[in-house]
C-alpha cells in the first residue's frame, strides 16, 4: 500500500511539474494529501513544518543570498577577472583560463550557479569573442565554469543537503573543495591543450605594476571567502555569523571600494535576498512534509532492507544512482532532484556504510551536469539569453566540458577519498 501511494505520488509530481505548477506547490500539495490519509490533523502538518524551520542552517540562507546578489551586480566578476588575467593571461588560451580560475573564486563568494553564469556571462563571453575565441567554445566554457558555483563552497544546493539530510553543512562544504579545485583544473588542462584549435592566442604579459595594481585592487573580492570559510573552519564564527560577515564584507566592498553600487542600491539587494529566501522556505517546507511522510510511512527503512537484502555493494547502489540522477537531471531543477529523492535514498546511504558527504558531492556533480542536460538545463538558457545566440550553439560548446565532468563525477564516486579526505582531515571521521 505504500508503495502503491508512493507511485501514485510521484505520478502526482510529474502531472503537476508538467502543467507548470511551482516546485513548493507541487511538493506541499502531494506531501499534504499523503499525511492527510496518513491521519495527520492539519495543525499537526504547521506544527512539524514549524518545528523544523527552526534552523541556525535556514537562518544563514538570506545572508548567503545577500552576498550573491551583492556580488552579481557590483562589477566584482570583473575585478576577479582583471587579477586573474595577470597571473594566468601570458599563457596559450591564458584568457579562457583566467576566466576558469576567476569563476571559481566567484562561485567561493556566491554559492549560486546562475548567479555566476549571469555575470561571467555578461563579462567573460564577449570579452573571448573578441579576443579570437569561438563563440561556441566561449560560450560551453562559461556555462561549464559556472557550475562550480554549487560545488565550490558556500553552495546553497549543499545548504539543502544539509537541512533535509541532517549532515553538517560545514562538512559538506569542505567535500566540495578537492572536487571543485579538480575540476577547474581539468578545465584548464583540456583549454591548453586546445587553445589554437579554438583561437586561444596569449595576452601580452602583465607588467610588474599591473600586477601589483589589479590583485591590490582584488583584495576586497578575496576578502569574502576568506572570512566566510575561514571563519568557519578556524572556529570563530558559527555559519550562521560566517554568512552575516560574508554580506557585510559584500556590501562594503561594493558600496565603499568599488564603487559600483549606490546606497539607496542596498534597500533593493535587501528586498531580492528576502524574495529569493522566501522561494528557498516554502520548497524546504514542501519538502519536510513529504519527508515526514516518507519516515512515517516506514519507506526508507523497507527500501535499504531490501537493498541491504539484495547484497548490492556501495559502489554498485552509487552507480545505479548516477544513471538515475542523470535521467532526472534532463527533466528536472537541482533544487528539486534534492527534495524529492533525498529523504527517500539518505536512509540507504547510511545503511550501506556510504559517507553522507561523499553522497552529497556525488550529488552535486549529478546537479552541474543538470544545468547543462536539455532540454531543461538552465545555465543554457541563461547563457543563451546573456549572449543573443542559439541554444545549440550553447550546447555545441559545453560537450568537451560535459564529457570533463562526466569523467570527474566516474572518479569521484569511485575514490570517495577525493570527498572525504579533507572533511575527515579537519572533523575526524564521520
Amino acid at each position: 500500500m505504500t508503495l502503491l501511494l508512493l507511485i501514485l505520488g510521484l505520478i502526482g509530481v510529474c502531472i503537476l511539474l508538467i502543467i507548470g505548477a511551482p516546485i513548493y506547490l507541487v511538493l506541499g500539495t502531494v506531501a499534504v494529501v499523503l499525511l492527510l490519509h496518513e491521519g495527520v490533523s492539519m495543525a499537526g502538518l504547521g506544527q512539524h513544518a514549524l518545528d523544523h524551520l527552526n534552523s541556525p542552517v535556514l537562518i544563514a540562507v538570506p545572508f548567503f543570498l545577500l552576498a550573491a546578489v551583492t556580488m552579481r551586480g557590483g562589477g566584482v566578476a570583473r575585478v576577479l577577472f582583471d587579477a586573474a588575467l595577470t597571473w594566468l593571461g601570458w599563457m596559450r588560451g591564458g584568457l579562457a583560463i583566467a576566466g576558469v580560475a576567476a569563476t571559481a573564486v566567484f562561485a567561493a563568494i556566491n554559492g549560486s550557479s546562475m548567479a555566476t553564469a549571469l555575470a561571467m556571462g555578461t563579462l567573460l563571453v564577449p570579452l573571448m569573442i573578441e579576443n579570437g575565441y569561438r563563440p561556441s567554445f566561449a560560450m560551453g566554457l562559461t556555462a561549464a565554469s559556472a557550475t562550480l558555483g554549487i560545488l565550490i563552497p558556500p553552495s546553497l544546493p549543499m545548504l539543502l543537503i544539509g537541512i533535509i539530510g541532517e549532515e553538517s553543512v560545514p562538512r559538506l562544504f569542505l567535500g566540495g573543495v578537492m572536487p571543485g579545485l579538480l575540476q577547474a583544473t581539468l578545465f584548464g588542462i583540456y583549454i591548453f591543450i586546445v587553445a589554437e584549435k579554438v583561437g586561444g592566442n596569449p595576452m601580452p604579459m602583465a607588467t610588474r605594476q599591473e600586477f601589483i595594481g589589479k590583485n591590490t585592487y582584488a583584495l576586497a573580492a578575496y576578502a569574502i571567502p576568506v572570512v566566510v570559510l575561514g571563519g568557519i573552519y578556524g572556529g570563530f564564527v558559527t555559519l550562521t555569523e560566517a554568512a552575516v560577515l560574508g554580506a557585510t564584507v559584500a556590501i562594503v566592498a561594493v558600496l565603499l571600494i568599488y564603487r559600483t553600487g549606490r546606497l539607496r542600491d542596498v534597500f533593493s539587494l535587501f528586498t531580492e535576498a528576502i524574495d529569493r529566501t522566501g522561494v528557498v522556505i516554502v520548497k524546504v517546507i514542501g519538502a519536510l512534509l513529504l519527508s515526514a511522510w516518507v519516515i512515517k510511512s516506514g519507506l526508507p527503512q523497507n527500501l535499504a532492507r531490501t537493498v541491504s537484502e539484495m547484497g548490492l555493494e556501495p559502489w554498485q547502489f552509487l552507480t545505479a544512482m548516477n544513471i538515475f540522477l542523470i535521467l532526472m537531471g534532463m527533466f528536472l531543477e537541482g533544487a528539486v532532484i534534492i527534495l524529492v529523492v533525498l529523504p527517500i535514498v539518505a536512509p540507504i546511504v547510511r545503511t550501506l556504510g556510504i559517507d553522507m558527504t561523499h553522497f552529497a558531492v556525488v550529488m552535486i556533480i549529478n546537479i552541474e551536469l543538470a544545468l547543462l542536460s536539455p532540454p531543461i538545463g538552465l545555465n543554457l538558457f541563461i547563457m543563451a539569453n546573456v549572449t543573443r545566440r542559439p541554444v545549440a550553439e550553447v550546447i555545441k560548446g559545453t560537450v568537451p566540458f560535459f564529457l570533463i565532468m562526466l569523467c570527474l563525477l566516474i572518479l569521484v564516486t569511485y575514490v570517495p577519498a577525493i570527498t572525504t579526505w579533507l572533511p575527515n582531515m579537519v572533523f575526524g571521521k564521520s
